[in-house]
């Protein structure tokens, strides 16, 4: 069923380079594997066709796989034989388990047709939000006026995470993408758990959907939060009383940084909570800054909105894939510490960073004018008119060298 190497690099070590997508598609020409098995998805799952009969390897973990039937999902195949694999880590990030967490499970048909658009072979023509009605923070929040008392998740947190609910059971629904989830667990958290089954979401990727965030009042009260806890953020509006909440508090980063980024302390350990969204974070480290963690982790906060825009949030979202940032501990959204990380972790991180965020094949060199920002290829850039991460119109496109 596969062979016994333990190669994890993104590069073939055969005679061909079968790290490009056109390469995989044409070794299948003239197989009669893609009778049963079409060649498209399985040169997306990262397979290239070696024979004999149906046999096809990875070009990244060179795992082989072999007696293909009809119906078989190349992807789930290929995490069978190879759980690991960094190019399913890095291509087919969604699909990790099967069935996925909180009721999402993976569809084939829709992996498809994300990759098609990341590639920009189609134009996604949906128009957002899904739940125009719904773009008011406090319309959803008072969804959830039957909401289960003993579901471990708050209705202000799932509110705030774009999230409506539907009066049935614990299933919910974003307002923009979409996308509905169920089955929530202790230790769940709204945002986390929004980001990990639906990353394309554009209300998640920080763009401009007509969001209205919700200003605070008794609303909060009655759907969650008691009144100590909302008199104790609206106390702590002034800079100056954040500031002041750290007295005494030995903490690893500087007491005013973490005070303008909207946070205070809550007097144990290196915890922190936002006066605004309510988010808190502990474990941090010497280099952190405040203001990317909390756009890491509460994107939808009207405070960091106003004070860094929706630009400093897309481009704080889109820096590195989701599960190299903190874990979340079980209580109250805090972050857990990290681990240090490992070197050659390090390196393939870094070798995703000079990836291409469409086609994920060849290295970003072209930069977009007037928005600044560089995330494609010379190819996939020449059918582009607007920018992929913040949808400003491209001026000009520079093309440039990465050291």
């Amino acid at each position: 069923m596969c062979d016994l190497r333990q190669d994890g690099v993104l590069e073939a070590d055969g005679p061909g380079d079968f790290s490009m997508i056109n390469s995989r598609l044409d070794s299948f020409r003239g197989s009669n594997l893609a009778q049963q098995v079409p060649a498209e998805r399985l040169a997306r799952a990262g397979f290239y066709f070696t024979g004999p009969s149906d046999r096809v390897r990875c070009f990244s973990c060179q795992k082989t796989v072999e007696n293909w039937c009809r119906g078989d999902t190349p992807v789930e195949r290929h995490k069978e034989v190879s759980p690991s694999c960094k190019f399913l880590s890095c291509i087919h990030r969604n699909s990790s388990d099967t069935p996925l967490t909180n009721g999402s499970i993976y569809d084939e048909e829709a992996e498809d047709v994300q990759y098609r658009l990341r590639r920009g072979e189609v134009v996604d023509e949906t128009t957002y939000p899904m739940a125009p009605h719904m773009r008011s923070e406090e319309a959803r929040l008072q969804t959830f006026s039957s909401w289960p008392c003993n579901a471990p998740v708050r209705p202000r947190d799932l509110a705030q995470a774009g999230l409506f609910y539907l009066g049935e059971s614990d299933h919910v629904q974003c307002f923009c993408c979409g996308g509905k989830l169920h089955g929530w667990e202790a230790g769940d958290t709204a945002w986390e758990e929004h980001t990990k089954h639906y990353r394309y979401c554009f209300f998640i990727l920080g763009h401009d959907v007509g969001n209205i965030p919700f200003q605070g009042g008794m609303l909060e009260e009655e759907y969650g939060n008691s009144s100590q806890e909302s008199n104790r953020h609206v106390h702590m509006e002034s800079f100056e009383e954040r500031l002041c909440s750290f007295e005494g508090v030995q903490h690893p980063i500087d007491h005013e940084k973490l005070a303008r980024a909207g946070f205070y302390s809550e007097g144990s350990g290196d915890k922190v909570l936002c006066f605004r969204c309510g988010g808190g974070l502990k474990g941090w480290q010497p280099e952190e800054d405040p203001w990317e963690e909390h756009a890491k982790h509460y994107p939808g906060c009207n405070f960091l909105l106003a004070e860094k825009g929706q630009e400093f949030v897309n481009s704080v979202q889109l820096q590195g894939p989701q599960q190299n940032r903190p874990t979340p501990s079980h209580q109250n959204g805090f972050s857990g510490a990290r681990n240090d990380e490992d070197p050659l972790e390090k390196l393939q991180r870094l070798q995703r960073e000079k990836q291409c965020k469409i086609c994920m094949d060849r290295d970003i060199c072209m930069v977009f004018i007037p928005c600044g920002h560089l995330v494609s290829c010379k190819e996939c850039s020449e059918s582009l008119i607007k920018c992929p991460i913040c949808s400003g119109a491209i001026m000009q496109k520079v093309k440039t060298y990465i050291a």
